[in-house]
């Protein structure tokens, strides 16, 4: 019978480490082991939870989203563009400088060249700022800085902790009398009504929910998404969304081709086994779709086991690891429209480029 109480030299070989390294964290909190009297003891349970949860900690993605991404890689081809964002990845995203092409930059210009518009749409006193797929939060906190006072929290909503880190780490800096919460969430899966409803009831405020830097473009399913957010908002809270606007004239493919936004969508790919010489990542456009398209391609045979299975791709093979879509006006109506949004306005870059939605959501019982 395997003895349940556990000297540190027996935990030592039961991990498989220094005994000196048990006594080191044991002495600072960092293991769960009890002195009792000059000698520590371990429960073998508790060997067993540490590392358990050392494991998930390690553990890149959770076993859901590890059967997302084999099912989107074995019946797709694909490479969720969420996904690149976990881990290292937020900070490679965060670190280069992007160019304004990228990520919607322009966003900002629109907030300064439209500033009273914006502000007459949000005209509540009070609101929670609820910023969804938030990046590194300094689009919110631009934001914050010219609504006069209106917010009262910032709340980021990410799927990827590291990226809720940074942003609360920035949006800290900007704004260190700000009520803030995080929320780890997937919208892209369901509605965040569970968030939303929080907000209202704890803090006795409307949302202003932000969904920035281009982020719906990304999604192959744009009308899933919005209807996510229109079932997590009640008739007081309001959207903004950012979105690239289709200029055929400025179709921006080297910006996305430059050395730090490649970098990002190495991420997923590393995790899974790849090397930098068994494929190459690059964007194109494609005209018929009206939008950017980010492929890995195999420049060798490539096998590799992930998630307990076999993947197997030939030479020249494509995977797609992310869009960008281009939008027109009548695009974004029809899309709102079907959401069940009404567009109070749509404001457009002097580049024509990016555009910022101002709606909110209808009832059924009003006519669209």
């Amino acid at each position: 019978m395997e003895k349940q109480i556990l000297t540190i030299r027996q935990t030592a070989k039961l991990l498989q480490v220094d005994s000196n390294t048990i006594y080191r964290w044991a002495r600072v909190g960092k293991f769960p082991a009890s002195k009792i009297g000059k000698e520590w003891r371990v429960l073998r349970s508790d060997v067993l939870k540490f590392l358990e949860s050392h494991k998930r900690k390690s553990q890149f993605l959770t076993e859901v989203q590890e059967a997302e991404l084999i099912t989107a890689l074995m019946g797709r081809r694909e490479i969720p563009l969420k996904f690149q964002y976990f881990g290292e990845g937020a900070d490679r995203y965060t670190s280069f400088q992007h160019p304004k092409e990228y990520g919607g930059e322009s966003e900002l210009d629109i907030l300064m060249d439209n500033q009273r518009e914006i502000l007459n749409f949000i005209s509540r006193k009070r609101n929670n700022l609820l910023d969804l797929g938030c990046g590194d939060g300094k689009k919110a906190a631009f934001f914050i800085s010219h609504l006069e006072k209106k917010i009262d929290g910032y709340f980021p909503l990410d799927l990827s902790l590291r990226m809720l880190e940074i942003a609360s780490h920035n949006m800290s800096l900007a704004h260190p009398d700000l009520q803030q919460e995080n929320f780890q969430d997937d919208f892209e899966q369901g509605n965040i009504a569970n968030g939303t409803y929080y907000l209202h009831r704890r803090y006795g405020a409307s949302n202003l929910i932000l969904f920035l830097g281009q982020t719906i473009g990304n999604i192959s399913d744009a009308h899933r998404v919005l209807i996510n957010i229109s079932e997590s908002m009640t008739d007081e809270d309001l959207l903004i969304v950012g979105m690239a606007y289709y200029n055929q004239r400025n179709v921006p493919v080297d910006a996305y081709n430059v050395s730090g936004a490649l970098e990002v969508m190495w991420t997923v790919p590393e995790k899974i086994g790849l090397k930098r010489t068994d494929a190459k990542i690059y964007w194109t456009w494609s005209k018929k779709r009206r939008q950017l398209e980010c492929h890995l391609e195999f420049l060798k045979d490539w096998s590799q086991t992930f998630g307990g299975n076999l993947l197997r791709f030939p030479k020249g093979q494509r995977l797609l690891l992310a869009i960008s879509r281009r939008f027109t006006r009548d695009d974004i109506f029809e899309l709102f429209a079907n959401a069940g949004f009404k567009i109070e306005s749509l404001l457009i870059a002097r580049e024509r480029d990016n555009a910022l939605v101002l709606s909110r959501p209808h009832s059924w019982e009003k006519k669209i």
